[in-house]
C-alpha cells in the first residue's frame, strides 16, 4: 500500500529533527579545556563520520522531496486535464461534438496519431465506414476523428489491414476497460502489455456508449503507450461518458420535440395540395447550398430545421386564403404577411430551436430592405434567413401553385437573377445558380401549357 502524504511528510520532519538533535549532542560532546587548542584537534573523532552521514541524509531527503514534488505535479496535471476535459465536454451541445472534443483532448494528452471511434456512436458522423464480422457478419461502424487531414489515408489503411484484430479486440473482454495490440511485433493481442493501439471502451446507461469505443494509434515513428497514459485516457473516459450520455438523452429529447413539430408542418401543408413537400425541398436545397458554401456539420443541421421549419405560422391562417386561386387582396396578403412572426412564436419556446430561430424570422427579408417582418437589409439579414429565401423562392417558382403553373427552369433563372441584390442575396443567388448542373432534382418537373 502506498504511503499517504501526510505520512510521507511526517517521517521527513522526523528526519530533520533526528538530525538537528545529532548535530547538538556532537558539539556538546566537545572538550571545554585548551581553548587554544585548534577547533579540528577538539573535535571527536567520529565527528566527520556523523557530518558525512548527515550530508547523505540531507541528499537522499532531497531525492525524495524531488520525487513527491514530481508525483505531486503529475497528479496536478492529470486532475486539471481531466477537470478541463470535462468541462469541454460537457459544454457541447451535440452528442458528436462531444465525442470530437474528447478525442481531441486525449489525443493532445497522450500524443496519438489516429484517433476513430467504434461502434453504435460512429452513426454521428458523416459516411462511417463499415467492418464486417464473418463469424457472425454483424456490422461495427468506424468514424475517422484523425485531428490531421494529412493521416486519414494511412488511418483507414491501417484499418484495412488489420480490420479483424480490431473486431476481436472490440468484442472480447468487455470488462476490460483499456486494451492493447503491439503491431510492431506480430498482431497477437496484448492485454497486459504495452503496445501502440490502445481501445478504450465508454460505459453509461445508454446503448450508444456502453457498445462504443474509441481507438488510439501510434504511427511507427512514436513510442508505444504506457501504463500512465492507458489510466489517463481511461479516466478522461470514464469521467466524461457521463456527461456524454446525458448529451445523448437532451439530444434525443430535443429531436423528439423537433419532430413534434415537423408534425405541425405535414398538417399544415396538408390544407394546400400545391405546397406539400415545400418545406421538405425549401430544407434539402438549403442544406446543399450551405454545403457548397463549407459550412459545418452544425450550421448544415440549423438549416436542414429552418428550412423545415420556416413556414410553420402558416398553420395559424385560413386555407381560403392560403389556397386562394386568384390574386391576393391587399388585406389578405397582409395576413400572409404574419406568417414569419407566428412561425417565430411557435417555435421559440422550443430550446432546441433558439440557434434558428432568427432565419424562420428573417427568410422574408430583402436584400435591399424593402422585405419583412422587420425591413432588414444586407449582411444584417442572418446569413441561414438569406439561404433559405433562395431555397423557398426557387422551390416557389418551380413548383404548381393554386394561382399558376409551374415556370421553365430558364425563366426561374432569370428571376433570379433579375432579384438578385434587390431581393435575395446576389451571392448566395450566384453560387445557387452554379449549382443547378449538378442537381438536376432541383428542376421543375412539370411543363407549363
Amino acid at each position: 500500500m502506498e504511503p499517504s502524504l501526510r505520512t510521507i511528510l511526517d517521517e521527513l520532519s522526523d528526519r530533520v529533527h533526528h538530525t538537528a538533535s545529532t548535530i547538538a549532542s556532537k558539539f556538546h560532546e566537545l572538550p571545554s579545556s585548551s581553548q587554544d587548542q585548534p577547533l579540528l584537534e577538539r573535535l571527536p573523532y567520529d565527528l566527520l563520520d556523523s557530518f558525512n552521514s548527515i550530508l547523505e541524509l540531507f541528499e537522499q531527503t532531497s531525492q525524495e522531496r524531488q520525487t513527491l514534488s514530481n508525483e505531486l505535479f503529475q497528479t496536478y496535471n492529470i486532475l486539471n486535464t481531466t477537470f478541463d476535459t470535462t468541462l469541454a465536454v460537457a459544454n457541447c451541445q451535440t452528442a458528436r461534438h462531444a465525442i470530437e472534443t474528447l478525442c481531441d483532448k486525449i489525443s493532445q494528452s497522450i500524443s496519438t496519431g489516429y484517433t476513430l471511434v467504434i461502434g453504435p456512436l460512429s452513426s454521428h458522423f458523416d459516411s462511417p465506414f463499415h467492418l464486417v464480422d464473418p463469424n457472425d457478419q454483424s456490422v461495427t461502424g468506424i468514424a475517422d476523428l484523425t485531428p490531421d487531414p494529412s493521416l486519414r489515408a494511412p488511418a483507414f489503411k491501417f484499418v484495412q489491414d488489420h480490420a479483424q484484430d480490431l473486431l476481436v479486440l472490440f468484442k472480447s473482454n468487455q470488462d476490460c476497460l483499456v486494451k492493447m495490440i503491439d503491431y510492431k511485433g506480430d498482431a497477437d493481442l496484448d492485454h497486459d502489455g504495452r503496445g501502440n493501439v490502445m481501445l478504450v471502451h465508454l460505459s453509461g446507461s445508454h446503448d450508444e456508449l456502453s457498445q462504443s469505443a474509441l481507438l488510439f494509434i501510434r504511427n511507427d515513428s512514436q513510442e508505444p503507450f504506457v501504463a500512465v497514459e492507458m489510466n489517463l485516457a481511461n479516466s478522461l473516459c470514464s469521467m466524461c461518458s457521463a456527461v456524454m450520455g446525458n448529451i445523448i438523452f437532451a439530444e434525443k429529447l430535443n429531436r423528439s420535440f423537433v419532430q413534434t413539430i415537423a408534425s405541425l408542418v405535414r398538417a399544415m401543408e396538408a390544407k394546400d395540395e400545391y405546397t406539400c413537400g415545400h418545406s421538405n425541398r425549401v430544407s434539402d436545397i438549403a442544406c446543399e447550398i450551405g454545403r457548397h458554401m463549407g459550412f459545418d456539420h452544425d450550421r448544415i443541421n440549423q438549416l436542414q430545421w429552418a428550412g423545415l421549419l420556416h413556414d410553420i405560422g402558416k398553420i395559424g391562417i385560413h386555407e381560403d386564403i392560403l389556397c386562394k386561386p386568384g390574386r391576393l387582396t391587399d388585406d389578405e396578403y397582409k395576413i400572409i404577411k404574419t406568417h414569419p412572426d407566428k412561425s417565430y412564436k411557435v417555435l421559440e419556446p422550443v430550446e432546441a430551436l433558439k440557434e434558428i430561430l432568427p432565419a424562420v424570422r428573417h427568410h422574408h427579408e430583402h436584400f435591399d430592405g424593402s422585405g419583412y417582418p422587420d425591413k432588414l437589409a444586407g449582411d444584417n439579414i442572418p446569413l441561414i434567413a438569406r439561404i433559405i429565401q433562395v431555397a423557398d423562392i426557387w422551390d416557389a417558382l418551380t413548383s404548381t401553385r393554386s394561382y399558376r403553373k409551374a415556370m421553365p427552369a430558364d425563366k426561374a433563372i432569370s428571376i433570379l437573377e433579375k432579384e438578385a441584390g434587390t431581393t435575395m442575396d446576389p451571392n448566395i443567388v450566384r453560387q445557387f445558380i452554379h449549382m443547378l448542373d449538378n442537381h438536376p432534382e432541383w428542376l421543375p418537373v412539370e411543363s407549363p401549357d
